[in-house]
């Protein structure tokens, strides 16, 4: 990348964020001038559930007072009651409750010829809700005033920031917040799209992963802020249901794939890249649960994970930025963009620090800044890797130009031994290492070139498949050592015994052999074999465990009394030879 398209990015980066916290700001200093304060909520919570008539004829002293119209009680299973009083207004006005998180929520507004109830919540169908929006808000007539009871329970945070609004302060809230979330997500599925175009242009792997990356985290913050139940998802239940910690899960593991790919750890530190790739089964992992656990148990394997995750991460990216990898300084400042803006955020949920700006901008703004910036170095990282590869390319040209004549003597002396060497590799091809002899590669060409003469001259062509008794029990009593020496023992024996040039011994595999005899038939092959038994028989074979003695099974086969139309039939014929002299007790010579 040149310095003037360096420069032109980060005048983007810079506007973008300028845009995003604008219209962040704007949809702010909307929400809090058309909320009615101070509507004296009071709250109680059971372990059981209660319906209505219960809740109003609870004693007082089990209502509590509410100091504040934000309530947060974080993770719990009780059912939360909350009542206040509402004065009568001659215009229109809509409850609003800003958290899209809550499974059940019903709303009791209190009339004189009745009760009218709302139910909604992430356990019902988005359309069921009386206004289509992405968090809870029931409409409010202008003669509507008395007593409210909110009922909810939820997996999630029990959360319920409880505010009443005029219909244009309500909608022009609405309004300013899709303005903002618009460009959050529009500058999210530009950064996904720009680098997935990165991925098929260079085939870098770190583009295509950081494209999955920003999808993952975009699917994450749709279902935290609950447009993906509005915009994408109405009708599943389950993926809304699913959706926090599916997503999480999967931003967690596409983050230490893309950080290990960034940060070239395979290359420089392998331990901190064996950590990455600990980090992206666990989020693997927490997928699985995600899946088929309940929410419950799933949102806080989510969290377990995402706090150590996003510390190693970043002391990741402090080890290599003061190792001094360039890259890794831009990757620890996007990482401690979010972080601090998780911080932040979770300090305004727990009221620490009242802000509404804060618990609604300040993840959308630090995660926008993250995926801008680490967008931003991938780039620079490509270009810079691919000028560099370039004057490598460069440089190694003329290089090359310059020693044309040595290079092409070089290749000349090296076909040369290329070819000696591959002459010598076609003869091991062919040699099995432990015995000499030739190997199953070599005897399956060898016996089918024979079959094909015995055919064409009308010859008779004999095989003997031979394997040693109960050789593993040697292995296991003596050593593989011992089992070794055997072998090779046993195989000088019977090249000795095979007197023919053209006789073919070939160790089969493990303990078993062949020998091909051609123009044998088959009375001259068991007279063959039962030679080869017996001197088998009183042979002493000597090991490092002392003097050993085996036998052998032996299968015949000729087809001298027998036509095979192709290698397989005859190899059959006597594999299942062998099989019968194993069968009737070994040390013998079975003919098929």
């Amino acid at each position: 990348m040149t310095k003037a398209s360096g420069i032109s990015a980060l005048q983007w980066l810079f506007l973008a964020l300028v845009a995003l916290l604008f219209s962040a700001s704007a949809a702010a200093a909307k929400i809090l001038p058309e909320s009615q304060s101070e509507l004296a909520i009071e709250y109680t919570n059971s372990q059981q559930k209660l319906d209505l008539e219960t809740a109003k004829n609870l004693p007082s002293t089990d209502w509590h007072k509410l100091n504040t119209d934000r309530a947060s009680f974080g993770y719990t299973t009780d059912e939360y009651w909350f009542r206040f009083k509402l004065d009568a207004k001659p215009y229109d006005r809509i409850l609003h409750i800003a958290y899209p998180l809550l499974d059940e929520l019903t709303i009791y507004i209190m009339r004189p010829e009745g009760v009218r109830t709302y139910r909604m919540g992430d356990t019902l169908p988005f359309y069921e809700r009386p206004i289509p929006t992405s968090e809870f808000a029931v409409p409010l007539p202008n003669d509507i005033g008395g007593e409210i009871y909110i009922k909810t329970n939820t997996q999630s945070s029990m959360r319920l920031p409880i505010a009443v609004r005029t219909e244009v302060g309500f909608f022009e809230t609405q309004m300013n917040r899709r303005i903002a979330e618009g460009i959050y997500f529009g500058v999210l599925l530009c950064m996904a799209v720009y680098n997935l175009f990165g991925f098929i242009a260079s085939r870098e792997p770190e583009f295509g992963v950081y494209s999955l990356y920003t999808l993952f985290f975009a699917g994450l913050m749709l279902s935290l802020e609950g447009l993906g139940f509005h915009y994408l998802w109405p009708d599943s239940l389950y993926l809304q249901d699913k959706g926090i910690p599916i997503f999480g899960s999967l931003t967690f593991l596409t983050a230490a794939l893309f950080a290990y790919q960034l940060l070239e750890l395979k290359r420089y530190r392998y331990t901190w890249g064996r950590g990455l790739m600990v980090m992206a089964f666990l989020a693997g992992l927490s997928l699985l649960i995600a899946i088929f656990a309940n929410y419950r148990v799933s949102i806080h394997v989510l969290l377990s994970l995402a706090v150590p995750g996003c510390l190693f991460l970043l002391v990741v990216g402090v080890y290599m930025w003061r190792k001094g990898f360039v890259y890794a300084r831009i990757f620890t400042l996007a990482w401690c963009s979010l972080l601090v803006s998780v911080v932040v955020n979770s300090l305004g949920y727990l009221g620490i620090i009242d802000s509404m700006f804060i618990q609604r901008h300040a993840i959308m703004i630090g995660s926008g800044i993250e995926i801008l910036l680490l967008s931003w170095v991938l780039a620079v990282r490509y270009s810079e890797q691919r000028k560099e590869r370039l004057q490598a390319e460069q440089r190694h040209n003329r290089e090359l130009e310059e020693s044309v004549d040595e290079r092409t003597f070089e290749l000349q002396v090296a076909l040369r031994e290329l070819q000696d060497v591959n002459t010598e590799l076609e003869q091991k091809n062919t040699e099995d290492p432990l015995t000499g002899l030739y190997n199953r590669r070599y005897f399956q060409q060898h016996l089918e070139r024979e079959l094909r003469r015995t055919l064409r001259r009308e010859l008779p062509l004999a095989l003997l498949m031979i394997d040693v008794d109960h050789f593993k029990p040697v292995n296991d009593t003596y050593g593989h050592l011992a089992g070794d020496q055997i072998l090779q023992q046993l195989a000088k024996l019977m090249q000795q015994h095979a007197k023919r040039a053209a006789d073919i011994v070939c160790r089969y595999g493990g303990e078993e052999f062949a020998i091909i005899l051609p123009e044998t038939d088959l009375q001259e092959a068991e007279i063959f074999a039962s030679q080869l038994l017996e001197k088998v028989r009183n042979t002493e074979f000597k090991t490092d465990a002392g003097l050993l003695k085996i036998t052998l099974s032996i299968g015949v086969i000729s087809t001298s009394v027998r036509i095979f139309d192709n290698v397989d039939e005859l190899f059959k014929a006597a594999d299942d030879a062998l099989y019968a002299a194993k069968h009737e007790g070994r040390d013998r010579l079975a003919v098929q």
